[in-house]
């Protein structure tokens, strides 16, 4: 008798358990935490474009800060090559938000802007940054630009890369 009621007891606490686990898991997701967490408003972060700043700074960005690509609806890579103190790990904790535009020839799955085309022999690849604060007032803008020869995925991935990297200099600078 004593083996049933203890494998009863024991179902039941596994049930428990995993009802917690599950519990636990909801309350993480829907707190925002991780880059999921700032996954679910990437929606929220591009639509800040709809407001693009002109014209000189409008002040100074305040870490930490949010890096969203506006073509592939995410967290750009850059994000996470942003250091530690400048990079959000929940929305709760963004006080900056940039939105990338990247034009030109772009060597990922998704790119729809095409070759910005300089002359028959060479293109170029763009990256402009938009930045807001957390309430999506303009911050400022910038604009970086690479020419590329037109002969591959090479020459494309280094003017990218050559993009990424002022970029980053860029908004590091910023703060």
């Amino acid at each position: 008798m004593t083996t049933r009621t203890h494998r009863g007891l024991s179902a039941v606490a596994i049930v428990i358990l995993i009802a917690l686990v599950v519990i636990i898991g909801l309350v993480v997701m829907k707190s925002g935490v991780g880059v999921d967490g700032l996954m679910m408003h990437v929606d929220d972060y591009i639509a800040m474009l709809d407001n693009r700043p002109t014209g000189a700074p409008a002040g100074k960005a305040v870490g930490p800060a949010v890096v969203v690509d506006s073509e592939m609806k995410r967290i750009d890579d850059l994000h996470d090559r942003l250091p530690g103190s400048l990079r959000a790990a929940n929305h709760s904790a963004v006080n900056t938000v940039i939105v990338l535009v990247r034009t030109g020839t772009g060597i990922g799955a998704g790119v729809a802007t095409g070759l910005g085309v300089v002359s028959s022999n060479e293109g170029s690849y763009s990256i402009s940054a938009f930045l807001y604060d957390k309430s999506g007032n303009p911050i400022g803008s910038h604009t970086v630009t690479h020419k590329t020869a037109m002969s591959g995925a090479g020459a494309e991935g280094e003017a990218k890369a050559k993009c990424d990297e002022d970029m980053l200099a860029w908004l590091q600078s910023q703060f």
